[in-house]
């Protein structure tokens, strides 16, 4: 099998305007629906699973060993990226991303249903790294295959707007999380560490029903099935393809990659703790701070995805690589005054500025790399892998930096590290030409 060009053929079938806007709602719901149920575990690991599921006496150990459960559902991510790439690839985007939506939904309702330490012992947190494990799985394979849903149905010139549509899963998640959980908390109050924070995780079967009709709705991209007329092969394993013909630029987007998930979530999971049990604020506040940061971000993703249309994908990479290096130190030091209105511009600016200028092009600079044969399972990896080691690391990392130093300045450091990374990379996929990475 020989494949000469990461230019998919132009497709056979072409999507009327009511089927693109089916994929678009599909899309976002379910990334939405997913990256909430995956969300929702840091918001409350930061505040009670700690004690709940790890006790021992130490608040630190605690909340460390809640963090690296946490960091257990990124483990699994690359793996998910494989699995459902490989049948992505082979079978289409459709059914794949109906079955990793039905196995986040439910894991994350198993995770509501879990008994704690105090009634089983040993085998609570054994439970919950399962659901951890299950939870990585499916989101591994949800963001390529949404991802792709719209980036092959874009029209000319659009796919870094309708790309960034999938970014948009990630705040919304947020928001959604921080949202139910701040509610949970009105509705239990003290009772919130004995039932309280079952609700957030039990809340997601009604959400899962609704994402569930909206994807059963979309029919399959149309460059997969333009490639399955022309009978393209897919090779028996799309991730050898992958790693032997287009290792640069899985490097290169893991390099792009690094300082957005540094910083969202240092946002999104480590500064609720950091506010919370550093800085003596409130939980509730912090909560609906970070969730209406996370709103206003929502809005941002789309402009950026149109401006990256518009400058260019991997020159919008470079200025969000830029800017993450000249915010984090910022970002901090708002934080530390204990301000809400301060720390709500911090959040702000990190996520629907920087972050945003990072995220948005993503999913059409990364899908350009790679022939619609094995691209399911190609950008899935190329998410995946820095999700993975940085995303699902910097909560636990950062909790141990402020252990050692008392303050943030070992994290400032690492993420300028990143950022300078991503700005070398990003500037290394303007190098590598189309010729350079066929396949």
């Amino acid at each position: 099998m020989t494949m000469t060009s990461t230019h998919s053929p132009a497709p056979l079938v072409v999507p009327d305007p009511t089927q693109r806007r089916k994929v678009i709602a599909s899309s976002l719901v379910g990334t939405i629906l997913e990256y909430y149920e995956f969300f929702v575990y840091g918001t409350i690991a930061a505040l009670v699973l700690g004690d709940l599921f790890f006790p021992g006496g130490d608040p630190l150990v605690g909340t460390l060993a809640a963090f690296a459960t946490f960091a257990v559902g990124f483990v699994a991510r690359p793996f998910g990226s494989v699995l459902f790439g490989h049948f992505g690839d082979k079978l289409g985007r459709k059914a794949t991303l109906i079955t990793s939506l039905s196995l986040m939904g439910a894991s994350t309702v198993a995770i509501g249903l879990l008994p704690t330490y105090a009634a089983i012992g040993v085998a609570a947190p054994a439970l919950l790294v399962l659901m951890r494990l299950i939870q990585g799985l499916a989101l591994g394979g949800e963001w390529g295959g949404a991802a792709l849903m719209l980036v092959e149905n874009a029209p000319p010139g659009r796919r870094g707007l309708m790309g960034s549509v999938v970014m948009i899963g990630v705040p919304g998640g947020l928001v959604l999380a921080s949202g139910i959980t701040s509610l949970s908390i009105w509705i239990s109050g003290d009772q919130f560490a004995v039932w309280g924070w079952r609700l957030p995780f039990l809340v997601s079967a009604l959400l899962l029903a609704i994402a569930m009709f909206i994807r059963l709705s979309v029919s399959e991209t149309p460059e997969f099935l333009a490639a399955k007329a022309k009978q393209d092969a897919t090779p028996k394993a799309p991730v050898g393809l992958v790693v032997r013909k287009h290792w640069k630029d899985l490097f290169l987007a893991f390099g792009v990659a690094a300082p957005g998930n540094a910083i969202f979530f240092i946002i999104a999971a480590f500064t609720v703790n950091y506010a919370t049990a550093g800085l003596g604020l409130d939980k509730g506040q912090v909560l609906l701070v970070q969730g209406a940061a996370g709103l206003i971000y929502c809005g941002t993703i789309p402009l950026v995805g149109l401006l990256s249309d518009r400058i260019g994908l991997w020159q919008t990479e470079l200025i969000g690589a830029v800017a993450a290096g000249v915010f984090i130190p910022v970002y901090f030091l708002l934080l530390n005054t204990k301000s809400l209105g301060l720390m709500f511009l911090a959040m702000t600016l990190g996520m629907a500025g920087v972050h945003a200028l990072l995220q948005a092009p993503q999913a059409a600079l990364f899908s350009s790399r790679f022939p619609v044969a094995v691209r399911y399972t190609g950008i899935a990896m190329s998410q995946a892998l820095p999700t993975t080691l940085i995303g699902g690391t910097v909560a636990f990392i950062a909790t141990w930096f402020v252990s050692l130093t008392g303050d943030a300045s070992l994290i400032v450091y690492y993420v300028i590290g990143l950022a300078v990374l991503a700005a070398a990379c990003a500037f290394g996929f303007s190098r590598r030409a189309q010729s350079d990475v066929a396949a």
